[in-house]
């Protein structure tokens, strides 16, 4: 997505009723076979520190980010960076890395 098509608005930041400042992240590495190792990270203190073990952890695998969040029907998880690669249309499905 380049820059031109992102939209940003501002807001009131009272519109948010509820805040998690422990949140449970998700790195799924996914190696050249499309096989994919997920990683329930706890006690992160900030996504920086998620993105630095993502990093140390990698071992020349791809990497997507999630979060975790709690509705009422379960637990969800929203991206924060990467694609899947399996995904159909995914900028990371025709990567070189992922051909077979």
């Amino acid at each position: 997505m380049s820059a031109e098509k992102i939209k940003a608005t501002l807001i009131d930041p009272r519109y948010v009723s509820q805040e998690n400042p422990d949140p449970v992240y998700r790195v799924d590495f996914w190696d050249e076979n499309r096989a994919c190792f997920e990683n329930r990270i706890e006690n992160a203190k900030s996504i920086v520190d998620v993105l630095a073990w993502a990093e140390a952890n990698r071992y020349g695998r791809y990497a997507v980010i999630w979060v975790e969040y709690i509705y009422e029907g379960g637990i969800g998880m929203a991206r924060l960076h990467g694609w899947e690669p399996t995904e159909a249309g995914s900028p990371s499905a025709s990567d070189p890395y992922f051909r077979q």
